[in-house]
């Protein structure tokens, strides 16, 4: 009887290849895989810096995130957000601006509701070198 030869080209090709291999994965251990993943532990609050203004105005300022700073200005704490500036970092809220310059220069301003800018001069503020 003869073998076609297409079938037997065709069992030919498929000896050339290697035989697949099974890959074992490792079982899954249910009770890991089930119980709720820890969450990571909040980051400890950010360390203050006390600033000295020119006006004898104390600021502590907190910078969380980096788009967040929370002041203390006459014992009022403030949450700013970041707002536009085109050099340094300024944050408004709760009636305030506070543009900084790295970590020592600041200034302080009150800012008027509507104002996306304080026009008030406000006063400069420094903080010692760490």
């Amino acid at each position: 009887m003869r073998i076609p030869v297409a079938i037997a080209l065709a069992i030919g090709v498929a000896g050339c290849n290697p035989a697949p291999t099974k890959t074992e994965t490792p079982a899954a251990d249910t009770a890991q895989s089930t119980a709720p993943k820890a969450e990571a532990p909040a980051a400890p609050a950010a360390a203050p810096i006390r600033y000295s203004c020119a006006d004898g105005t104390t600021v502590e300022a907190r910078y969380p995130t980096t788009d967040t700073a929370q002041i203390v200005v006459a014992g009022k704490t403030v949450d700013l957000k970041i707002a536009t500036s085109a050099s340094g970092a300024r944050y408004v809220g709760g009636g305030w601006q506070w543009w900084t310059k790295g970590m020592t220069d600041g200034m302080l301003a009150p800012i008027k509701p509507g104002e996306e800018t304080a026009s008030a001069a406000g006063t400069t503020c420094t903080a010692p070198a760490a």
